[in-house]
């Protein structure tokens, strides 16, 4: 069984004031059945490190505490898994448990059992930084750890303060998911059999939810107990991917708890909620300047917010450090600090003096995590504010220092939360964006400086794009790598010249960014037509992460995009002559499809040519038997997304770009050989694309529209009518 508030970590405990090592019992099997077990693992597994198995033995007494032992045997095949598992780590909450760990060595794989010495054992903060719970961690170095050989450990928990009196909760996980913080990944390898048992009185009454398991325990009753026993065997490993769904949603997991009823965590959290209300000079001092008598409601909650943002710290903590107790809201406005159930009470306690009502708000920031209605249980880490007015409502956090209002991060979207009231609460879901809320609009703006071509682009953003920009820019230590980052290729990948930004900690402003473009292109005397040119495949590199989608035969999870976005870019392209001429026009393809959009509007005006292309895309969950069709359009959106606009000098005329020396699709390919042999490559490009509107599988006319193509720049499409030449059998 895991930890509360943990559900895909494995978490262990300590005794802090017994030594780390204790002589207790294994509830493992003997050297003996792990090395038959390893045995079975090498033949049932391909993984460089297989689970043996995971065991866990949990005691509730009628006070709601726990005894529990968790074990673990781990049999390391390879170099690899040496590498990953040469260092473990066993965490607990110190304010709720004490822990010790029982035992843990390495058997050799001719059966030797090695002790880990008890120098090679740490006991350290879970957390670093502005981050404070009472989060520890026991670390422990595996020197003796070869290939062939098995971990074994295992840990002891005493429950030392009730959550909630005489209740009890958790959950029981069947993986072990491993953190390398070297590569900032997980590893998830199998397991060969699992077995969990839960003791409690028998006159308690046990609620459990299933999650992405199957499964009924076996129950056994005593006199005084009822015994509970989970048994699994051969749980697959799970090798990640980029943009999958939750871990939450995917590992199997049993969620248990002898809460009846919401409303006793209701009452329960208004106990230590309801002091930190108590009426205060300060804080109606304090509203007195924040509110203004020409002020709405939604005013003088934007109010609040920014007035927290601004002046009150944000400091990292678990929703549950000190017991989940906030401090007063007038010691959080003396210190000018909390942590988010701190600066919760002083927003509640500001927008009483405004007569809105505002309530706390429990939720589980971890994206995936399960809230069911049926099961109470206190699977919270966050918390954050719910406002209610006669005309709407509100969801506000202000734990995020550059979260424009309402400062809701993407990952609470969707969520449900527990919204603690003076009556039995109630659950309630937080609302999510869609692709309208998030905009980054992108203006290119090009410009003649004599005969150079000079380029501005200028980002306008808003939603959780722009939440995300200023985190980038502002966390960033090189500026101008951070920027070139983002700018660089929405224009060629050009090296930028200079940029300008504007604040990213003040967030009462629109956070925006502009970058100029020097010495884009030079023309000459001796050019007769100017071409600008244009990929709109830059939305995919700098506003998604479709840039390196896995193959589709590799894949195995449905592919989540969780944040809807829209992209206008707005460009600008002009005269590069006085008079001159729109000569050719092709914009990028329209592309629709059911997993995004991109169109276009043109304009020909007398200065030059406005273009505004929109790109759409929702948050979905692509399903894995759409994931081919789903990557075909990424795959092919390059080939769709180039535009092309040529102007002519006025001198030139005009009637000879666009007439053909006969009309059958013989004579408009020999005329095209001759526009390209007189290097009249757009008037080529046209009367080519004339005989592949009759004609796509003429193989010949593939050829030449690639020629064509590729002296107009275009060259992911001149390597496209290439490819679809040869597949026509066209030699050459």
């Amino acid at each position: 069984m895991a930890l509360r508030f943990v559900i895909t970590t494995f978490i262990g405990f300590i005794f802090l004031s017994l030594p780390a090592f204790s002589q207790t019992d294994s509830i493992g099997p003997t050297v003996d059945e792990l090395l038959v077990k390893r045995d079975i693992a090498a033949k049932s597994f391909t993984s460089s490190a297989v689970i043996l198995s995971r065991r866990g033995d949990v005691v509730i007494d009628d006070k709601g505490f726990e005894i529990s032992h968790y074990y673990n045997a781990i049999y390391i095949a390879d170099d690899t898994a040496v590498k990953d598992y040469s260092k473990l780590v066993s965490q607990f909450n110190s304010y709720y448990q004490e822990k010790k760990i029982d035992f843990a060595r390495v058997i050799t794989s001719e059966g030797k059992v090695i002790e880990m010495q008890k120098d090679a054992i740490s006991l350290v903060s879970s957390n670093s930084g502005d981050y404070f719970d009472e989060g520890k961690q026991y670390e422990f170095a595996l020197p003796q750890l070869k290939a062939g050989s098995i971990i074994e450990y295992q840990a002891t928990t005493q429950q030392i303060k009730p959550y909630i009196e005489k209740e009890w909760f958790s959950s029981i996980n069947f993986h072990f998911v491993k953190f390398l913080p070297s590569i900032n990944w997980l590893r998830i390898d199998p397991v060969l059999e699992t077995t969990n048992t839960l003791t409690v009185p028998k006159n308690i009454e046990l609620s459990i939810v299933n999650y992405n398991i199957d499964i009924e325990p076996k129950l056994t009753k005593t006199a005084k107990n009822k015994i509970y026993t989970w048994r699994t065997t051969h749980q697959k490993g799970l090798e990640l991917e980029t943009e999958m769904p939750s871990l939450d949603d995917i590992l199997p997991t049993v969620h248990l708890s002898t809460i009846q009823d919401w409303s006793t965590v209701n009452r329960w959290f208004n106990t230590l909620y309801l002091p930190t209300q108590k009426s205060d000079e300060t804080i109606v001092e304090l509203a007195k300047t924040i509110f203004h008598q020409d002020m709405n409601e939604y005013e003088k909650i934007k109010a609040v917010f920014d007035y927290m943002q601004k002046n009150v710290r944000y400091i990292g903590a678990h929703v549950n450090r000190g017991g989940y107790k906030p401090h007063l809201a007038s010691e959080v406005l003396s210190q000018a600090y909390g942590d988010c159930k701190d600066q919760t009470v002083l927003i509640i306690a500001l927008l009483k003096q405004a007569g809105i009502a505002a309530y706390p708000a429990l939720i589980n920031s971890y994206p995936g995590a399960k809230f069911s209605d049926e099961l109470p249980m206190l699977n919270f880490d966050h918390m954050i504010t719910y406002v209610e007015t006669k005309t709407a409502k509100y969801w506000l956090d202000t734990s995020g220092e550059t979260g424009t209002f309402p400062g809701i991060n993407l990952n609470l979207e969707d969520k449900k939360a527990l919204v603690v009231d003076e009556k039995e609460g109630r659950i309630l879901q937080l609302p999510a964006t869609t692709s309208a809320d998030n905009i980054a609009t992108v203006n290119i703006d090009f410009s003649l400086d004599k005969t150079v071509i000079n380029a501005h682009v200028a980002l306008d953003l808003s939603g959780h794009v722009e939440t995300n920009l200023r985190n980038f820019i502002q966390f960033s230590p090189n500026a101008l790598a951070a920027t070139e980052q983002i700018m660089s290729p929405l224009l060629f990948n050009t090296r930028i010249s200079d940029f300008k930004n504007s604040d990213p900690i003040d967030i009462t402003k629109s956070f925006t960014l502009s970058a100029n473009f020097s010495d884009i292109a030079e023309i000459t005397s001796d050019i007769d037509n100017f071409r600008y040119s244009y990929d709109f495949s830059s939305i995919l590199s700098v506003f998604t992460s479709f840039s390196n989608l896995a193959p589709v035969a590799t894949r195995k999870f449905d592919f989540v995009v969780l944040q809807p976005i829209t992209v206008v870019i707005n460009s600008f392209y002009p005269q590069p002559w006085a008079n001159s001429e729109l000569g050719y026009s092709q914009p990028a393809q329209n592309i629709e499809n059911k997993f995004f959009e991109l169109t276009h509007q043109v304009q020909e005006k007398d200065n030059g040519v406005y273009v505004t292309s929109t790109f759409v895309l929702p948050k979905q969950v692509v399903k894995i038997d759409d994931y081919a069709d789903f990557y075909q359009q990424v795959n092919d959106f390059p080939a769709h997304s180039q535009s092309l606009f040529v102007f002519l000098k006025p001198s030139l005329s005009t009637p000879k770009f666009v007439t053909s020396s006969g009309s059958d699709i013989s004579s408009k390919i020999q005329h095209t050989k001759n526009l390209l042999e007189q290097s009249q490559f757009v008037q080529a490009l046209v009367v080519i694309q004339e005989v592949i509107a009759e004609n796509e599988s003429n193989g010949e006319a593939q050829y030449l529209l690639g020629l064509a193509l590729g002296f107009a720049g275009k060259d992911v499409k001149s390597e496209q009518a290439f490819e679809r030449a040869e597949q026509l059998g066209y030699q050459y």
